[in-house]
């Protein structure tokens, strides 16, 4: 088996329920990845800024293919960016306020220079939104952003299921965007073409890598994409049923007890 390419969703995946992985421990496998010329891709669904947060004090070649699949970074060059096209974003934060089965929701609008929400400090959601989204600023109206928006995320904080929501803004905005379930009772909108499979396929393309010599990790829906192509896709033993459907290969350790990095182990020990 010959792997170049390592990719892995960040929540629910790589990092723990507490947001947190063995530093160590990564640190030594990315070295020896680093050597046998192996990249690792940071993919997720969160901000650029976040994932940054993330890996910090990693050292070695990260490549971040984030908002998921909206915008492709490597040592901090953007070489694909899918912005949303400001009438659509709108009508989005416009349909949340009018129909009842998505009210209540908590919206943020990723953008280029930040994150805009129509939460407030004040409210206790704000503390776990800031949590996911560096530069996070509470505006009203929502429509009158001016910002490059890649992703609307959109959540209802103590509703675990958010089927009903997705089938009802899948209904509304049919083809014009695409609407996939990420976990934490969220709902990530982006540009139709836009997954973290296609982000991927950028970086395929320059590095000469194809979707045989690929191995992603994931848990949620918005994985599902790049779970289905890579020809060594795994989700998560604590997967969501959505990113278990595409795929038969499960991490034998869930996010809790390190799935990723004891999979990267057997990769990097000819174990698979």
């Amino acid at each position: 088996m010959t792997i170049k390419l390592i990719a892995s969703d960040i929540d629910g995946t790589f990092l723990d329920d507490q947001h947190e992985f063995d530093r160590h421990r990564f640190q030594e496998q990315l070295n020896e990845m680093n050597q046998r010329g192996i990249h690792f891709v940071v993919s997720s669904g969160n901000q650029y800024q976040h994932c940054i947060k993330v890996m910090a004090g990693i050292e070695g070649d990260l490549t971040y293919v984030i908002e998921d699949g909206g915008l492709v970074v490597e040592n901090g060059r953007v070489l694909d960016s899918s912005p949303i096209e400001p009438e659509l974003w709108q009508s989005v934060v416009d349909s949340m306020a009018r129909k009842p089965v998505l009210a209540n929701g908590v919206i943020v609008l990723s953008g280029q220079k930040g994150a805009y929400t129509n939460v407030t400090q004040q409210t206790e959601t704000w503390g776990r939104t800031q949590y996911f989204y560096e530069m996070l600023q509470h505006k009203a109206p929502l429509t009158e952003v001016n910002d490059q928006i890649y992703k609307v995320d959109v959540n209802w904080p103590g509703i675990a299921d958010v089927r009903d929501k997705h089938a009802e803004l899948v209904a509304e905005f049919g083809d014009q965007l695409a609407e996939v379930m990420s976990g934490y009772s969220g709902i990530d909108i982006i540009k139709p073409h836009v997954t973290k499979a296609y982000g991927l396929e950028q970086l395929q393309r320059i590095w000469n890598v194809s979707m045989t010599e690929t191995m992603a990790f994931g848990d949620n829906q918005n994985d599902a994409a790049m779970l289905q192509d890579a020809k060594y896709g795994y989700a998560m033993k604590n997967a969501a049923p959505e990113a278990k459907a595409v795929t038969s290969l499960i991490t034998p350790l869930d996010n809790n007890h390190s799935g990723v990095l004891d999979m990267i182990d057997k990769v990097l020990e000819d174990r698979i």
